[in-house]
């Protein structure tokens, strides 16, 4: 038992069962993918850099054909820096998902059919990764392999890792 200040007791708050933290992680992942932006359109939110840091930036789907990394600014728009990178000239010879013919190529018609960002994870050395959500493939994807919302229990809710 824990004392409040006003002398009635409470109970600690222990985290929940495993169901809830799984139903928890399961609302994060809607939010995300229902809050994700299309890559190809100018994004609505901003998202500011807190320190120096890069963004890992994959050059196709699942970053088959490698990745580029990009050098953002305290105070830099990290959604406006992935926009122009990915609105770019594109020239190669991999899976185009927009255009069949090739004609005037952006970089993000290699990333899928419909690519949105859905936010950034942050390695241990505070560098940032993409979280994709195709809606047409239903696939979340980053880099290499695939996302899961991870949570964790801050003494009175989940919340996002």
């Amino acid at each position: 038992m824990v004392k409040k200040e006003h002398g009635a007791p409470e109970l600690a708050r222990l985290p929940p069962d495993h169901a809830t933290k799984s139903k928890s992680a399961q609302g994060f992942t809607a939010q995300r993918r229902a809050s994700a932006w299309p890559v190809h359109r100018w994004p609505l939110e901003r998202f500011f850099a807190q320190t120096r840091t890069r963004v890992h930036l994959p050059l196709s789907y699942l970053a088959r054909d490698g990745l580029a990394t990009r050098t953002v600014h305290p105070g830099e728009d990290v959604n406006h820096a992935v926009y122009r990178f990915y609105a770019e000239d594109a020239k190669g010879g991999r899976v185009n998902y927009v255009h069949a013919d090739s004609v005037d190529e952006r970089r993000h018609e290699y990333l899928g059919p419909d690519p949105r960002v859905a936010g950034y994870y942050t390695d241990p050395r505070g560098e940032l990764h993409v979280r994709w959500w195709d809606g047409f493939l239903g696939d979340q994807w980053m880099e290499e392999g695939k996302w899961t919302m991870e949570v964790d229990w801050d003494g009175g809710k989940w919340i996002e890792k």
